[in-house]
C-alpha cells in the first residue's frame, strides 16, 4: 500500500517537472540598460553628457529605444544620424545590426537651458532583439534626475589692486579707493607707461591719454570693466614741464616758426614713419607691430614659460592696449618683453625698446634674462662700422690727394717765374 502510496507520488512530480521545463526554457534572454553621466548637477548654459549602456550576457541584435527627458528644462543635442530627439523625446534606431555584441554603448547630449529638475529615463517602448534567435530580450533599466541650477552671479569687482607709472611717481600713493593722482614728468617724456592690476582676472582695462603727452596737463584714464559689467575709472593728471631755452621762454615768434616747421614736416613723418618707427595696428582683432618686419602679438601658451623676473602687464602702443612683460618692482627699464610670431611662423619673446622704438629677438642667457644680439644683427652693425671706417679712410686719402696737388701746382708755378 505504501508503495503504491510513493509511486502516485513520484510520478505526480515527474509530471509536474515536465510542465515546467518548457516554460524554463522559453523564458526570454534579459538586457540590463544602465544611464549615467558624470554630474547630475548642472548650471544653465551649462552641457551633460548622458551615457546610454547595454549589458547581456547574450549578444544583443537590433535596438530600438526611446529617451524621455523634460523639454523644458533641457534641450536635446543631436550628433549621429540614427539618434534623432526634440520636445522631451529621443529615439535610437540601431538596427541591420551585422555582428552582435554584449555590451554597446550611446552618448546623448543636452544643454541645460532653465532652472529645475528632469528625469531622464528609458520608455517603456523599447525594443531589444537577441542576435542570433531574434527572439524579444526583457529590458532593466534606471532614470537619472538631473537639477539645473541658476548660473553663478557675474562678479561686479572692477577694482585695481596696483597701479603703476613710468617714469615719475603717482601722488598720492596709490589706493584701491582713490580714483584721483597726479605725476610730473620732463619735457623729453611723451609717454608714460602705465601698468594696471586688476583684482578680479575676468575684469579688463583700457587706458587712453598716455601718449603724445602735451606740454602742461595731460589727463590719463585707467577704466576698469568688471565681467557683470559696471565700471571704474581712475585718473592720472600728468604734468609734463615746458621747454625753456637757456635765454628764457620761448617768444612767440620762435613759436609760431616751430609750429610752420612741424606743418611742413608733418606730411614727410608721416610717410617715413612705418619705416623709421615702430607701427602698431589691429585687424580683424589681431594685433601686430611692424617696424621693418611684422610680428603678429599673440598669447604666451600653457606650456611657455614667462622669463624670470618679468610680470605681465598692459601698454598702450599707438592707442591700441598690448599685453607685455616688464621687470618685477620695476617699471623705470626701458626694456620690454612682447610674446610674437614672425612672418615665417617662429614664436617667442620678443625685446621692445621704447625710447629707441626698436625690437629684436630676446634670448634668455645662462646667468640671467639679456639680450644677444643674433649673427645676422652682428654682420649688419659689423658691415655698418667697415663702412663708417671706409669712408673716414677715404676721406683723409682725398684731403691728402688735394694738398699734394696743390703743392704740385706751386712748385710748377714757382719754377715757372724764375724762368
Amino acid at each position: 500500500m505504501n508503495l503504491k502510496k510513493y509511486k502516485s507520488y513520484a510520478a505526480a512530480i515527474l509530471c509536474m517537472i515536465m510542465v515546467l521545463i518548457p516554460v524554463m526554457g522559453s523564458q526570454a534572454a534579459s538586457v540590463t540598460i544602465t544611464l549615467t553621466t558624470k554630474n547630475e548637477r548642472l548650471k544653465v548654459g551649462e552641457e551633460i553628457i548622458v551615457n546610454l549602456k547595454l549589458s547581456s550576457q547574450e549578444k544583443v541584435g537590433d535596438f530600438q529605444g526611446y529617451v524621455t527627458y523634460n523639454a523644458d528644462i533641457l534641450e536635446f543635442v543631436s550628433e549621429l544620424d540614427f539618434i534623432a530627439g526634440g520636445e522631451g523625446l529621443v529615439k535610437i534606431t540601431d538596427t541591420n545590426v551585422a555582428v552582435g555584441d554584449s555590451s554597446r554603448k550611446y552618448t546623448l547630449k543636452f544643454i541645460a537651458k532653465k532652472l529645475g529638475t528632469s528625469e531622464i529615463a528609458l520608455k517603456d517602448l523599447t525594443d531589444i532583439f537577441e542576435f542570433e534567435s531574434g527572439e524579444t530580450m526583457s529590458v532593466s533599466s534606471n532614470q537619472l534626475t538631473i537639477q539645473v541650477e541658476a548660473k553663478e552671479a557675474a562678479s561686479n569687482n572692477a577694482a585695481v589692486k596696483s597701479l603703476k607709472i613710468n617714469p615719475g611717481k603717482l601722488e598720492p600713493e596709490f589706493n584701491k579707493d582713490e580714483y584721483n593722482y597726479t605725476t610730473k614728468v620732463d619735457n623729453n617724456t611723451k609717454q608714460l607707461i602705465v601698468s594696471a592690476e586688476t583684482e578680479d582676472e575676468k575684469a579688463t582695462v583700457s587706458i587712453t591719454g598716455n601718449e603724445a603727452l602735451k606740454e602742461g596737463n595731460n589727463t590719463i584714464k585707467i577704466v576698469v570693466k568688471s565681467e557683470a559689467g559696471n565700471e571704474k575709472v581712475y585718473t592720472i593728471t600728468a604734468y609734463r614741464e615746458e621747454d625753456f631755452k637757456e635765454n628764457g621762454e620761448n617768444t612767440k615768434e620762435e613759436t609760431q616758426e616751430t609750429e610752420e616747421e612741424s606743418n611742413d614736416t608733418k606730411s614727410i613723418n608721416e610717410m617715413t614713419a612705418s619705416i623709421d618707427s615702430l607701427k602698431v595696428y589691429a585687424d580683424d582683432k589681431e594685433t601686430y607691430i611692424q617696424n621693418g618686419f611684422r610680428y603678429h602679438i599673440i598669447e604666451v601658451a600653457e606650456d611657455v614659460t614667462i622669463p624670470d623676473g618679468y610680470e605681465r602687464t598692459t601698454l598702450q602702443l599707438n592707442g591700441i592696449a598690448v599685453t607685455v612683460y616688464t621687470l618685477k618692482n620695476n617699471l623705470e627699464s626701458d626694456f620690454l618683453l612682447i610674446y610674437a610670431e614672425n612672418i615665417e611662423g617662429e614664436k617667442g619673446f620678443y625685446q621692445y625698446d621704447r625710447k629707441e622704438e626698436t625690437i629684436q629677438r630676446f634670448i634668455k642667457s645662462k646667468s640671467n634674462n639679456t639680450v644677444v644680439m643674433d649673427s645676422d644683427l652682428i654682420k649688419s652693425e659689423e658691415y655698418k662700422s667697415r663702412i663708417t671706417t671706409m669712408g673716414i679712410v677715404t676721406a683723409i686719402l682725398g684731403a691728402g690727394c688735394m694738398i699734394l696737388s696743390v703743392a704740385l701746382l706751386r712748385v710748377y708755378l714757382g719754377k715757372k717765374d724764375k724762368q
